[in-house]
This record gives structure tokens, sequence and C-alpha cells, in this order.
């Protein structure tokens, strides 16, 4: 099995029990609901990263809160050559700055985000979501933020021959 490894930085952003997500339009969780955030371009900073991504992916101004880690993932997915993707996220709380005035959200080559929603915590499963959303929804339903890393696909299944 080979891997590549994916770095993002993602918000976790919470009303109500609900978890404000997007909607996967490309990628290892197409059609899945995701936390909003990604790579980082040249030169930025996590906290200004998370700020863009959160405009690019939801139309919202956001104000970056609370560092609570970094985690891994191992996630089958098959792109090029490798059959599976490191995915290493940094996660921040975040609160919307000015809901009022949202915009549209960006149309350009890289956007992978089809719009966002407000979804109950609930309903953010492994079977609905990306392991990053699961692991917020889960955290924001009063579980911990374990720092071991999650398997998922096939990965899981075969890891422990390796």
């Amino acid at each position: 099995m080979k891997s590549f490894n994916h770095f993002g930085v993602y918000g976790i952003c919470e009303r109500e029990g609900r978890l404000l997500v997007i909607h996967k339009g490309r990628g290892a969780y197409t059609g899945r609901y995701d936390l909003p955030g990604g790579r980082l371009e040249e030169n930025e900073s996590l906290a200004d990263g998370l700020v863009r991504e959160f405009m690019e992916e939801t139309g919202l101004s956001v104000k970056v809160r609370d560092s609570l880690g970094t985690f891994d993932f191992f996630v089958r997915y098959q792109e090029n050559d490798f059959t599976h993707m490191h995915h290493i996220a940094a996660l921040y709380t975040v609160d919307i700055t000015d809901p009022q005035h949202a915009v549209t959200i960006g149309v350009f080559a890289e956007q992978d985000s089809l719009g966002m929603e407000w979804v109950d915590l609930a309903a953010i499963t492994l079977d609905s979501a990306s392991p990053v959303a699961v692991l917020a929804a889960g955290w924001l339903s009063g579980g911990s933020l374990s720092p071991e890393a999650g398997y998922y696909g096939e990965w899981e299944m075969k890891r422990g021959s390796m």
C-alpha cells in the first residue's frame, strides 16, 4: 500500500447542537460532509489559511479562537499510483464574525465545496462525513480528542500485518 500526505487546517464552528460543514464535491471525501478548511498557500500561516479557506468554502468571515491540536487519519483513497491518503489535520475552533454578510462561494479550479450546511451532531457519522468531521462532532458531543491515528477502509484491516 502506498500513501500520500495531505496536510490541512480546519475550523470547528458549532451552534445550538449543529456543526457547520461543507458538502465535498471532489477529493477523498466526495459526497460527504467535511469541516471547512484545507491546504495552506505558500508563506501562509495556519490562522490566515483557515480564515481564507473558510471564506472560500462557506462565504463566511471567521475569527480563529483556539487550537485543539493536530490529528491524523489513514484513509483508503485511490489517486494516481497511491492507494491511501495520510490526512493530517490541524483543528481550531472559530467564531463567525458577521453572519449577516455571507458572500457567495467562489468558483475556481481547486474549489471542493458545494456549499455549507448546519448539521445535527448526531448526523455526522462515518457513513455521512469525513473522519475529521466525525472527530469534531464527537468532541462537541462531550467526547475526547484522541492523539491516536484513525484508520479507515481496507487500511484498517491490513495495518495489523504491516
